[in-house]
């Protein structure tokens, strides 16, 4: 009875498995898989890169690049899990390795610590690899706004999308995103945000996250100042630069109470990014309120998982 039990719940077992991995036994960054990737990516990044030459140039270039590189290693992937004896025990460790949630919501509160205690430096350190932006001049109040935005796009791209991807369309669907997340972090480490070269994998990641960064939002929204949250969405989470990172910051910063946003350093060049919120700056406090707030959202979502296993298991 339990084996036959266990066989029918295996895609389930396997996936609170890999949540659970990834909560108490998270990888350092020193041996994860996806700092290797990160490295591939950012040398393929440099040697394709053309800064003169025109735009028709950088968007060919970039989608070969990253179309390219995608399928050499799905297809190794592919292939890995026809011969694999237990293929639902690989999908689990592909989710386990494409989810990030705890080590960035360690860092995120010791960055906190270290602005408390007012060592500034030690936690622009901390917070210059999490970024793409110069951190080397941020004022306190930056170096937590910072750290807040990072935290909140992070954990909306590298678990929750990762999660609803996971769970609609499948591991490698999963893997497929990840991967795509991990170029574009590592393009941008070199490249200026509105650098045509990253408008294309941009494009894409922007239509795979629509759904699954608004559900998020609204999960935030419906926790907390949900009307201050919808006015912060019509009012600058669809003029944000990019809608889908707008309309998360706009809820979260009417969920904190705090400004959100604001202009950003790349590469020496400012960008005059629309500040979201009227409220007070962000302070080291914050950070851990903002992530009760993602925990709640997290709960709600794991919750109706479970209850709509309960429900396919009863019918």
């Amino acid at each position: 009875m339990l084996p036959n039990l266990v066989q029918q719940h295996l895609d389930f077992i396997v996936f609170i498995l890999a949540l659970l991995s990834e909560r108490f036994l998270p990888l350092v960054s020193w041996y994860h898989p996806n700092t290797f990737l990160t490295a591939v990516f950012t040398a393929l990044g440099k040697r394709v890169y053309r800064e003169r030459e025109p735009k028709s140039y950088l968007y060919l270039s970039s989608s070969l690049c990253f179309i390219l590189t995608l399928l050499v290693i799905m297809t190794l992937v592919v292939l890995l899990i026809e011969f694999a004896y237990y293929p639902e025990l690989l999908a689990g460790l592909i989710l386990y390795l494409s989810l990030e949630w705890r080590s960035i919501e360690t860092k995120a509160l010791r960055i906190a610590r270290l602005v408390k205690q007012n060592q500034k430096a030690t936690a622009r350190e901390l917070l210059k690899p999490l970024l793409a932006r110069q951190v080397n001049a941020l004022s306190s109040t930056g170096i937590c706004k910072a750290a807040m935005e990072m935290l909140i796009l992070r954990v909306a791209r590298h678990y929750f999308s990762v999660i609803f991807i996971y769970l609609l369309f499948g591991p490698m669907a999963a893997l497929s995103y990840r991967l795509l997340t991990l170029m574009h972090q590592a393009w941008r480490k070199n490249t200026l945000p509105n650098s045509p070269f990253l408008k294309p994998l941009a494009w894409l990641l922007y239509i795979i996250e629509w759904l699954p960064t608004r559900l998020l939002a609204l999960t935030i929204a419906a926790s907390k100042a949900s009307k201050l949250s919808i006015h912060y969405i019509k009012h600058y989470g669809r003029h944000f630069y990019q809608t889908n990172s707008g309309w998360l910051l706009s809820c979260c910063s009417a969920s904190v109470g705090v400004q959100l946003g604001g202009p950003a350093i790349y590469q020496g060049t400012r960008f005059d990014k629309m500040r979201i919120g009227t409220e007070r700056l962000p302070q080291a406090a914050d950070i851990p309120i903002l992530l009760s707030q993602l925990n709640q959202a997290r709960v709600f979502w794991l919750l109706l998982i479970f209850g709509i296993e309960i429900i396919k298991t009863i019918i």
